[in-house]
């Protein structure tokens, strides 16, 4: 009898062995494991920061289209719009007395900037996109001269974060005026 309570008490645990190769492989899956969750930490951090900028031109773009609409007396010339701001009072569209221009600024950043009134320098100028957004061709064409007026606004170039993430953009809008 006692040599058959000996056997079982040996069936019943695990061996020194057996412990070290499980804790090994135990240990080789959690580094691998652990090593996705910090690379995926890493990509989401590049994510986030090149969302930023893109929000960045979104806006931009948003801002100067919807000026844009309510605007009237359109300029276009090589890149640039100028127009005569509206603006609604009492229910009805009034100028504002601003005469606004968005335009790439001229030290060659790539920067989109909204000047205001007719003298377009620096004071007078605004920039709408931060300096990770580099705008490479700014077009505006009149599609349609009767009224309402439509006018199609491109904006071609690249976003890059402060990691160094690069994204090319293309944004094109189609915009009827608003204020005959």
């Amino acid at each position: 009898m006692s040599v058959g309570y000996i056997i079982k008490n040996k069936k019943r645990g695990f061996t020194l062995i057996e412990m070290m190769v499980s804790v090994t492989i135990f240990s080789i899956v959690t580094l691998i494991v652990s090593g996705a969750f910090i690379v995926l930490a890493d990509i989401y951090r590049q994510i986030q920061s090149n969302r930023a900028v893109i929000d960045n031109l979104n806006l931009a773009m948003d801002t100067m289209t919807l000026q844009m609409r309510e605007g009237k007396n359109y300029n276009i010339s090589q890149g640039q719009i100028s127009f005569d701001e509206y603006i609604v009072e009492n229910n009805e569209y009034v100028p504002s007395g601003r005469y606004l221009t968005y335009r790439l600024k001229e030290d060659g950043s790539g920067i989109l900037e909204q000047c205001v009134d007719e003298s377009l320098d620096d004071d007078s100028c605004n920039d709408l996109t931060s300096s990770e957004i580099k705008v490479e061709r700014l077009y505006f064409e009149e599609q349609r001269t009767d009224i309402p007026k439509q006018i199609l606004v491109v904006l071609d170039g690249v976003a890059s974060n402060k990691k160094g993430l690069e994204s090319r953009f293309l944004l094109q809008s189609t915009l009827s005026q608003r204020n005959p």
